[in-house]
């Protein structure tokens, strides 16, 4: 199994004589195994790893516009309804187990908080599919499965126009306190 520096699964690598040490009603066992070892070896690696210093942008334009208590109630509340929906969002793809079945419907997979519980495969059909076909049919699955339960625009962080504009008040207090009339 190989995993990229994010824990994607780049490739699945089935010996050619694996029938000679893995039961075919195993295999999916093994791969599952192989998977999530690959994935905290991966994940292990990003926390020894130094962080990368995050690029600042360069902060919005301040407005020097007078915010009254109304709109700040406005945006407070516009606010916590997009974190809300968020936190909602959120909740519903972490909190349940998904499972994908292949293209070729030989192999099946279910993950649930990053973690696959299992791939099922076919054993049937292992008996007379080349280790390419079956390769590539555990890559898709897998490759589905943390695609679908980590949605990349969930992976960003909560975002909205409020959520913009309130970061960027309250990343200059002087502002800040100057539109909400607190300083001149």
């Amino acid at each position: 199994m190989a995993v990229n520096d994010l824990a994607e699964v780049q490739s699945v690598t089935i010996a050619g004589r694996w029938r000679q040490s893995v039961d075919p009603r195993a295999l999916g066992s093994a791969v599952t195994q192989a998977a999530n070892a690959a994935t905290v070896q991966a994940l292990a690696k990003q926390v020894e790893r130094p962080a990368e210093p995050k690029r600042a942008q360069p902060p919005p334009t301040p407005s020097l516009e007078r915010i009254t208590p109304e709109q700040a109630l406005r945006l407070m509340d516009a606010v916590s309804a997009d974190l809300a929906r968020f936190t909602q969002r959120m909740t519903e793809v972490v909190d349940r187990p998904l499972t994908l079945e292949s293209r070729g419907g030989h192999v099946r997979g279910t993950i649930h908080r990053g973690h696959v519980l299992n791939l099922e495969v076919d054993p049937a059909w292992t008996h007379s599919a080349r280790v390419t076909e079956m390769q590539q049919e555990f890559l898709e699955v897998l490759r589905n499965l943390r695609a679908r339960s980590v949605p990349a625009d969930l992976a960003q962080g909560p975002q909205s126009p409020a959520i913009t504009e309130l970061t960027a008040l309250v990343s200059d207090p002087n502002t800040l306190l100057r539109r909400v009339g607190l300083l001149p």
